[in-house]
């Protein structure tokens, strides 16, 4: 289909499919470098402003990171341009995989949402929809633990020694959590293969819990969510509770088993130096999110042209 005959604007031509100019799209590339969203939407502006003087009606995506980036440093904002050149690179090469745990009510799927949006991540998933889905292939009789929530799960242990444990609450949500994975990993295996990058989010990613070679893969990055605070948790409940048709009773009734979760959580994220993210301010957590995450593009970024100077090197000296 020609856009050129169903609108106006400037048309963006990419690899596999053509699209019109968004300042939208744009401003939004600008705020996961590192740029406020008010400043982000008006340079945004100012640069579609740019192309229409120039008479431009077509232009490649790399013809116009180009633009954005040159301009950027005419503006003295080069570090967002170092940063919004690499956000670009590596999300062009790689799917990325964004993995954010935390116990229920600490904001996981919130800041998932607000990452998703930053990043342009078309797909997130809450590992309670994974087993939702699990649920329909595997009858409560065969595997009632997965008909849980994950701080009723010990409810579903059935090993005397393992009912009889101590800390039986931990037991039970290790288990659920065990099941769950199995389905999550699942998620990731198909996301790799197909090329597309997903943000999975809930109480089943833990550290330590999945295997070692998702856990090796630099283009997987995981997070973890919490509240220190006893209170704030309480409120995020009452506050879910306004907007979804999620009861707050059935929280609060387990609230010292979330909490006992919550730290389970936040201690093996420190085991496997995982960070950790004190979830208060949902705009402060979306920028520390991302601080983390353009580390790991670094790191990515890094390897490969060391990966490809050894390359040239070795066919040099083949020559």
């Amino acid at each position: 289909m020609d856009l050129k005959k169903i609108t106006n604007k400037i048309i963006v031509k990419g690899k596999n499919y053509d699209m019109p100019f968004s300042k939208g799209v744009l401003a939004r590339s600008l705020t996961a470098a590192g740029m406020k969203p008010s400043e982000a939407y008006n340079i945004a502006k100012e640069i579609e402003k740019m192309l229409n003087e120039r008479g431009i009606d077509t232009i490649t995506k790399d013809e116009i990171r180009k633009i954005v980036y040159e301009y950027l440093i005419s503006k003295n904002y080069e570090s967002i341009a170092e940063k919004y050149l690499l956000w670009r690179r590596i999300l062009k090469k790689h799917p990325i995989i964004i993995l954010i745990g935390g116990a229920s009510g600490v904001g996981t799927s919130t800041i998932a949402f607000e990452l998703a949006s930053r990043l342009g991540i078309p797909s997130v998933i809450g590992t309670d929809s994974i087993r939702e889905v699990m649920r329909r292939s595997i009858s409560k009789d065969l595997v009632p633990m997965l008909y849980e929530s994950s701080y009723t799960a010990w409810k579903a242990l059935r090993i005397p020694s393992e009912v009889n444990n101590e800390d039986i609450h931990i037991l039970g949500f290790e288990r659920h959590v065990e099941l769950v994975l199995v389905g999550v990993e699942s998620v990731i295996d198909r996301s790799l293969k197909e090329g597309l990058s997903v943000i999975i989010e809930g109480t089943h990613i833990i550290p330590g819990f999945m295997e070692e070679k998702y856990t090796k893969m630099p283009n997987i990055i995981t997070l973890i969510l919490t509240l220190s605070s006893e209170k704030m948790h309480k409120e995020r409940f009452a506050a879910r509770a306004k907007i979804t048709s999620r009861p707050m009773e059935r929280y609060l009734k387990h609230f010292e088993i979330i909490r006992k979760i919550n730290d389970y959580i936040v201690k093996k994220a420190y085991e496997y130096n995982v960070p950790v993210i004190e979830n208060i301010s949902i705009s402060e957590s979306v920028e520390k999110c991302l601080e983390v995450i353009t580390e790991r593009f670094i790191y990515l970024d890094k390897k490969e042209c060391e990966v490809n100077r050894e390359a040239i090197t070795g066919n040099n000296k083949v020559l």
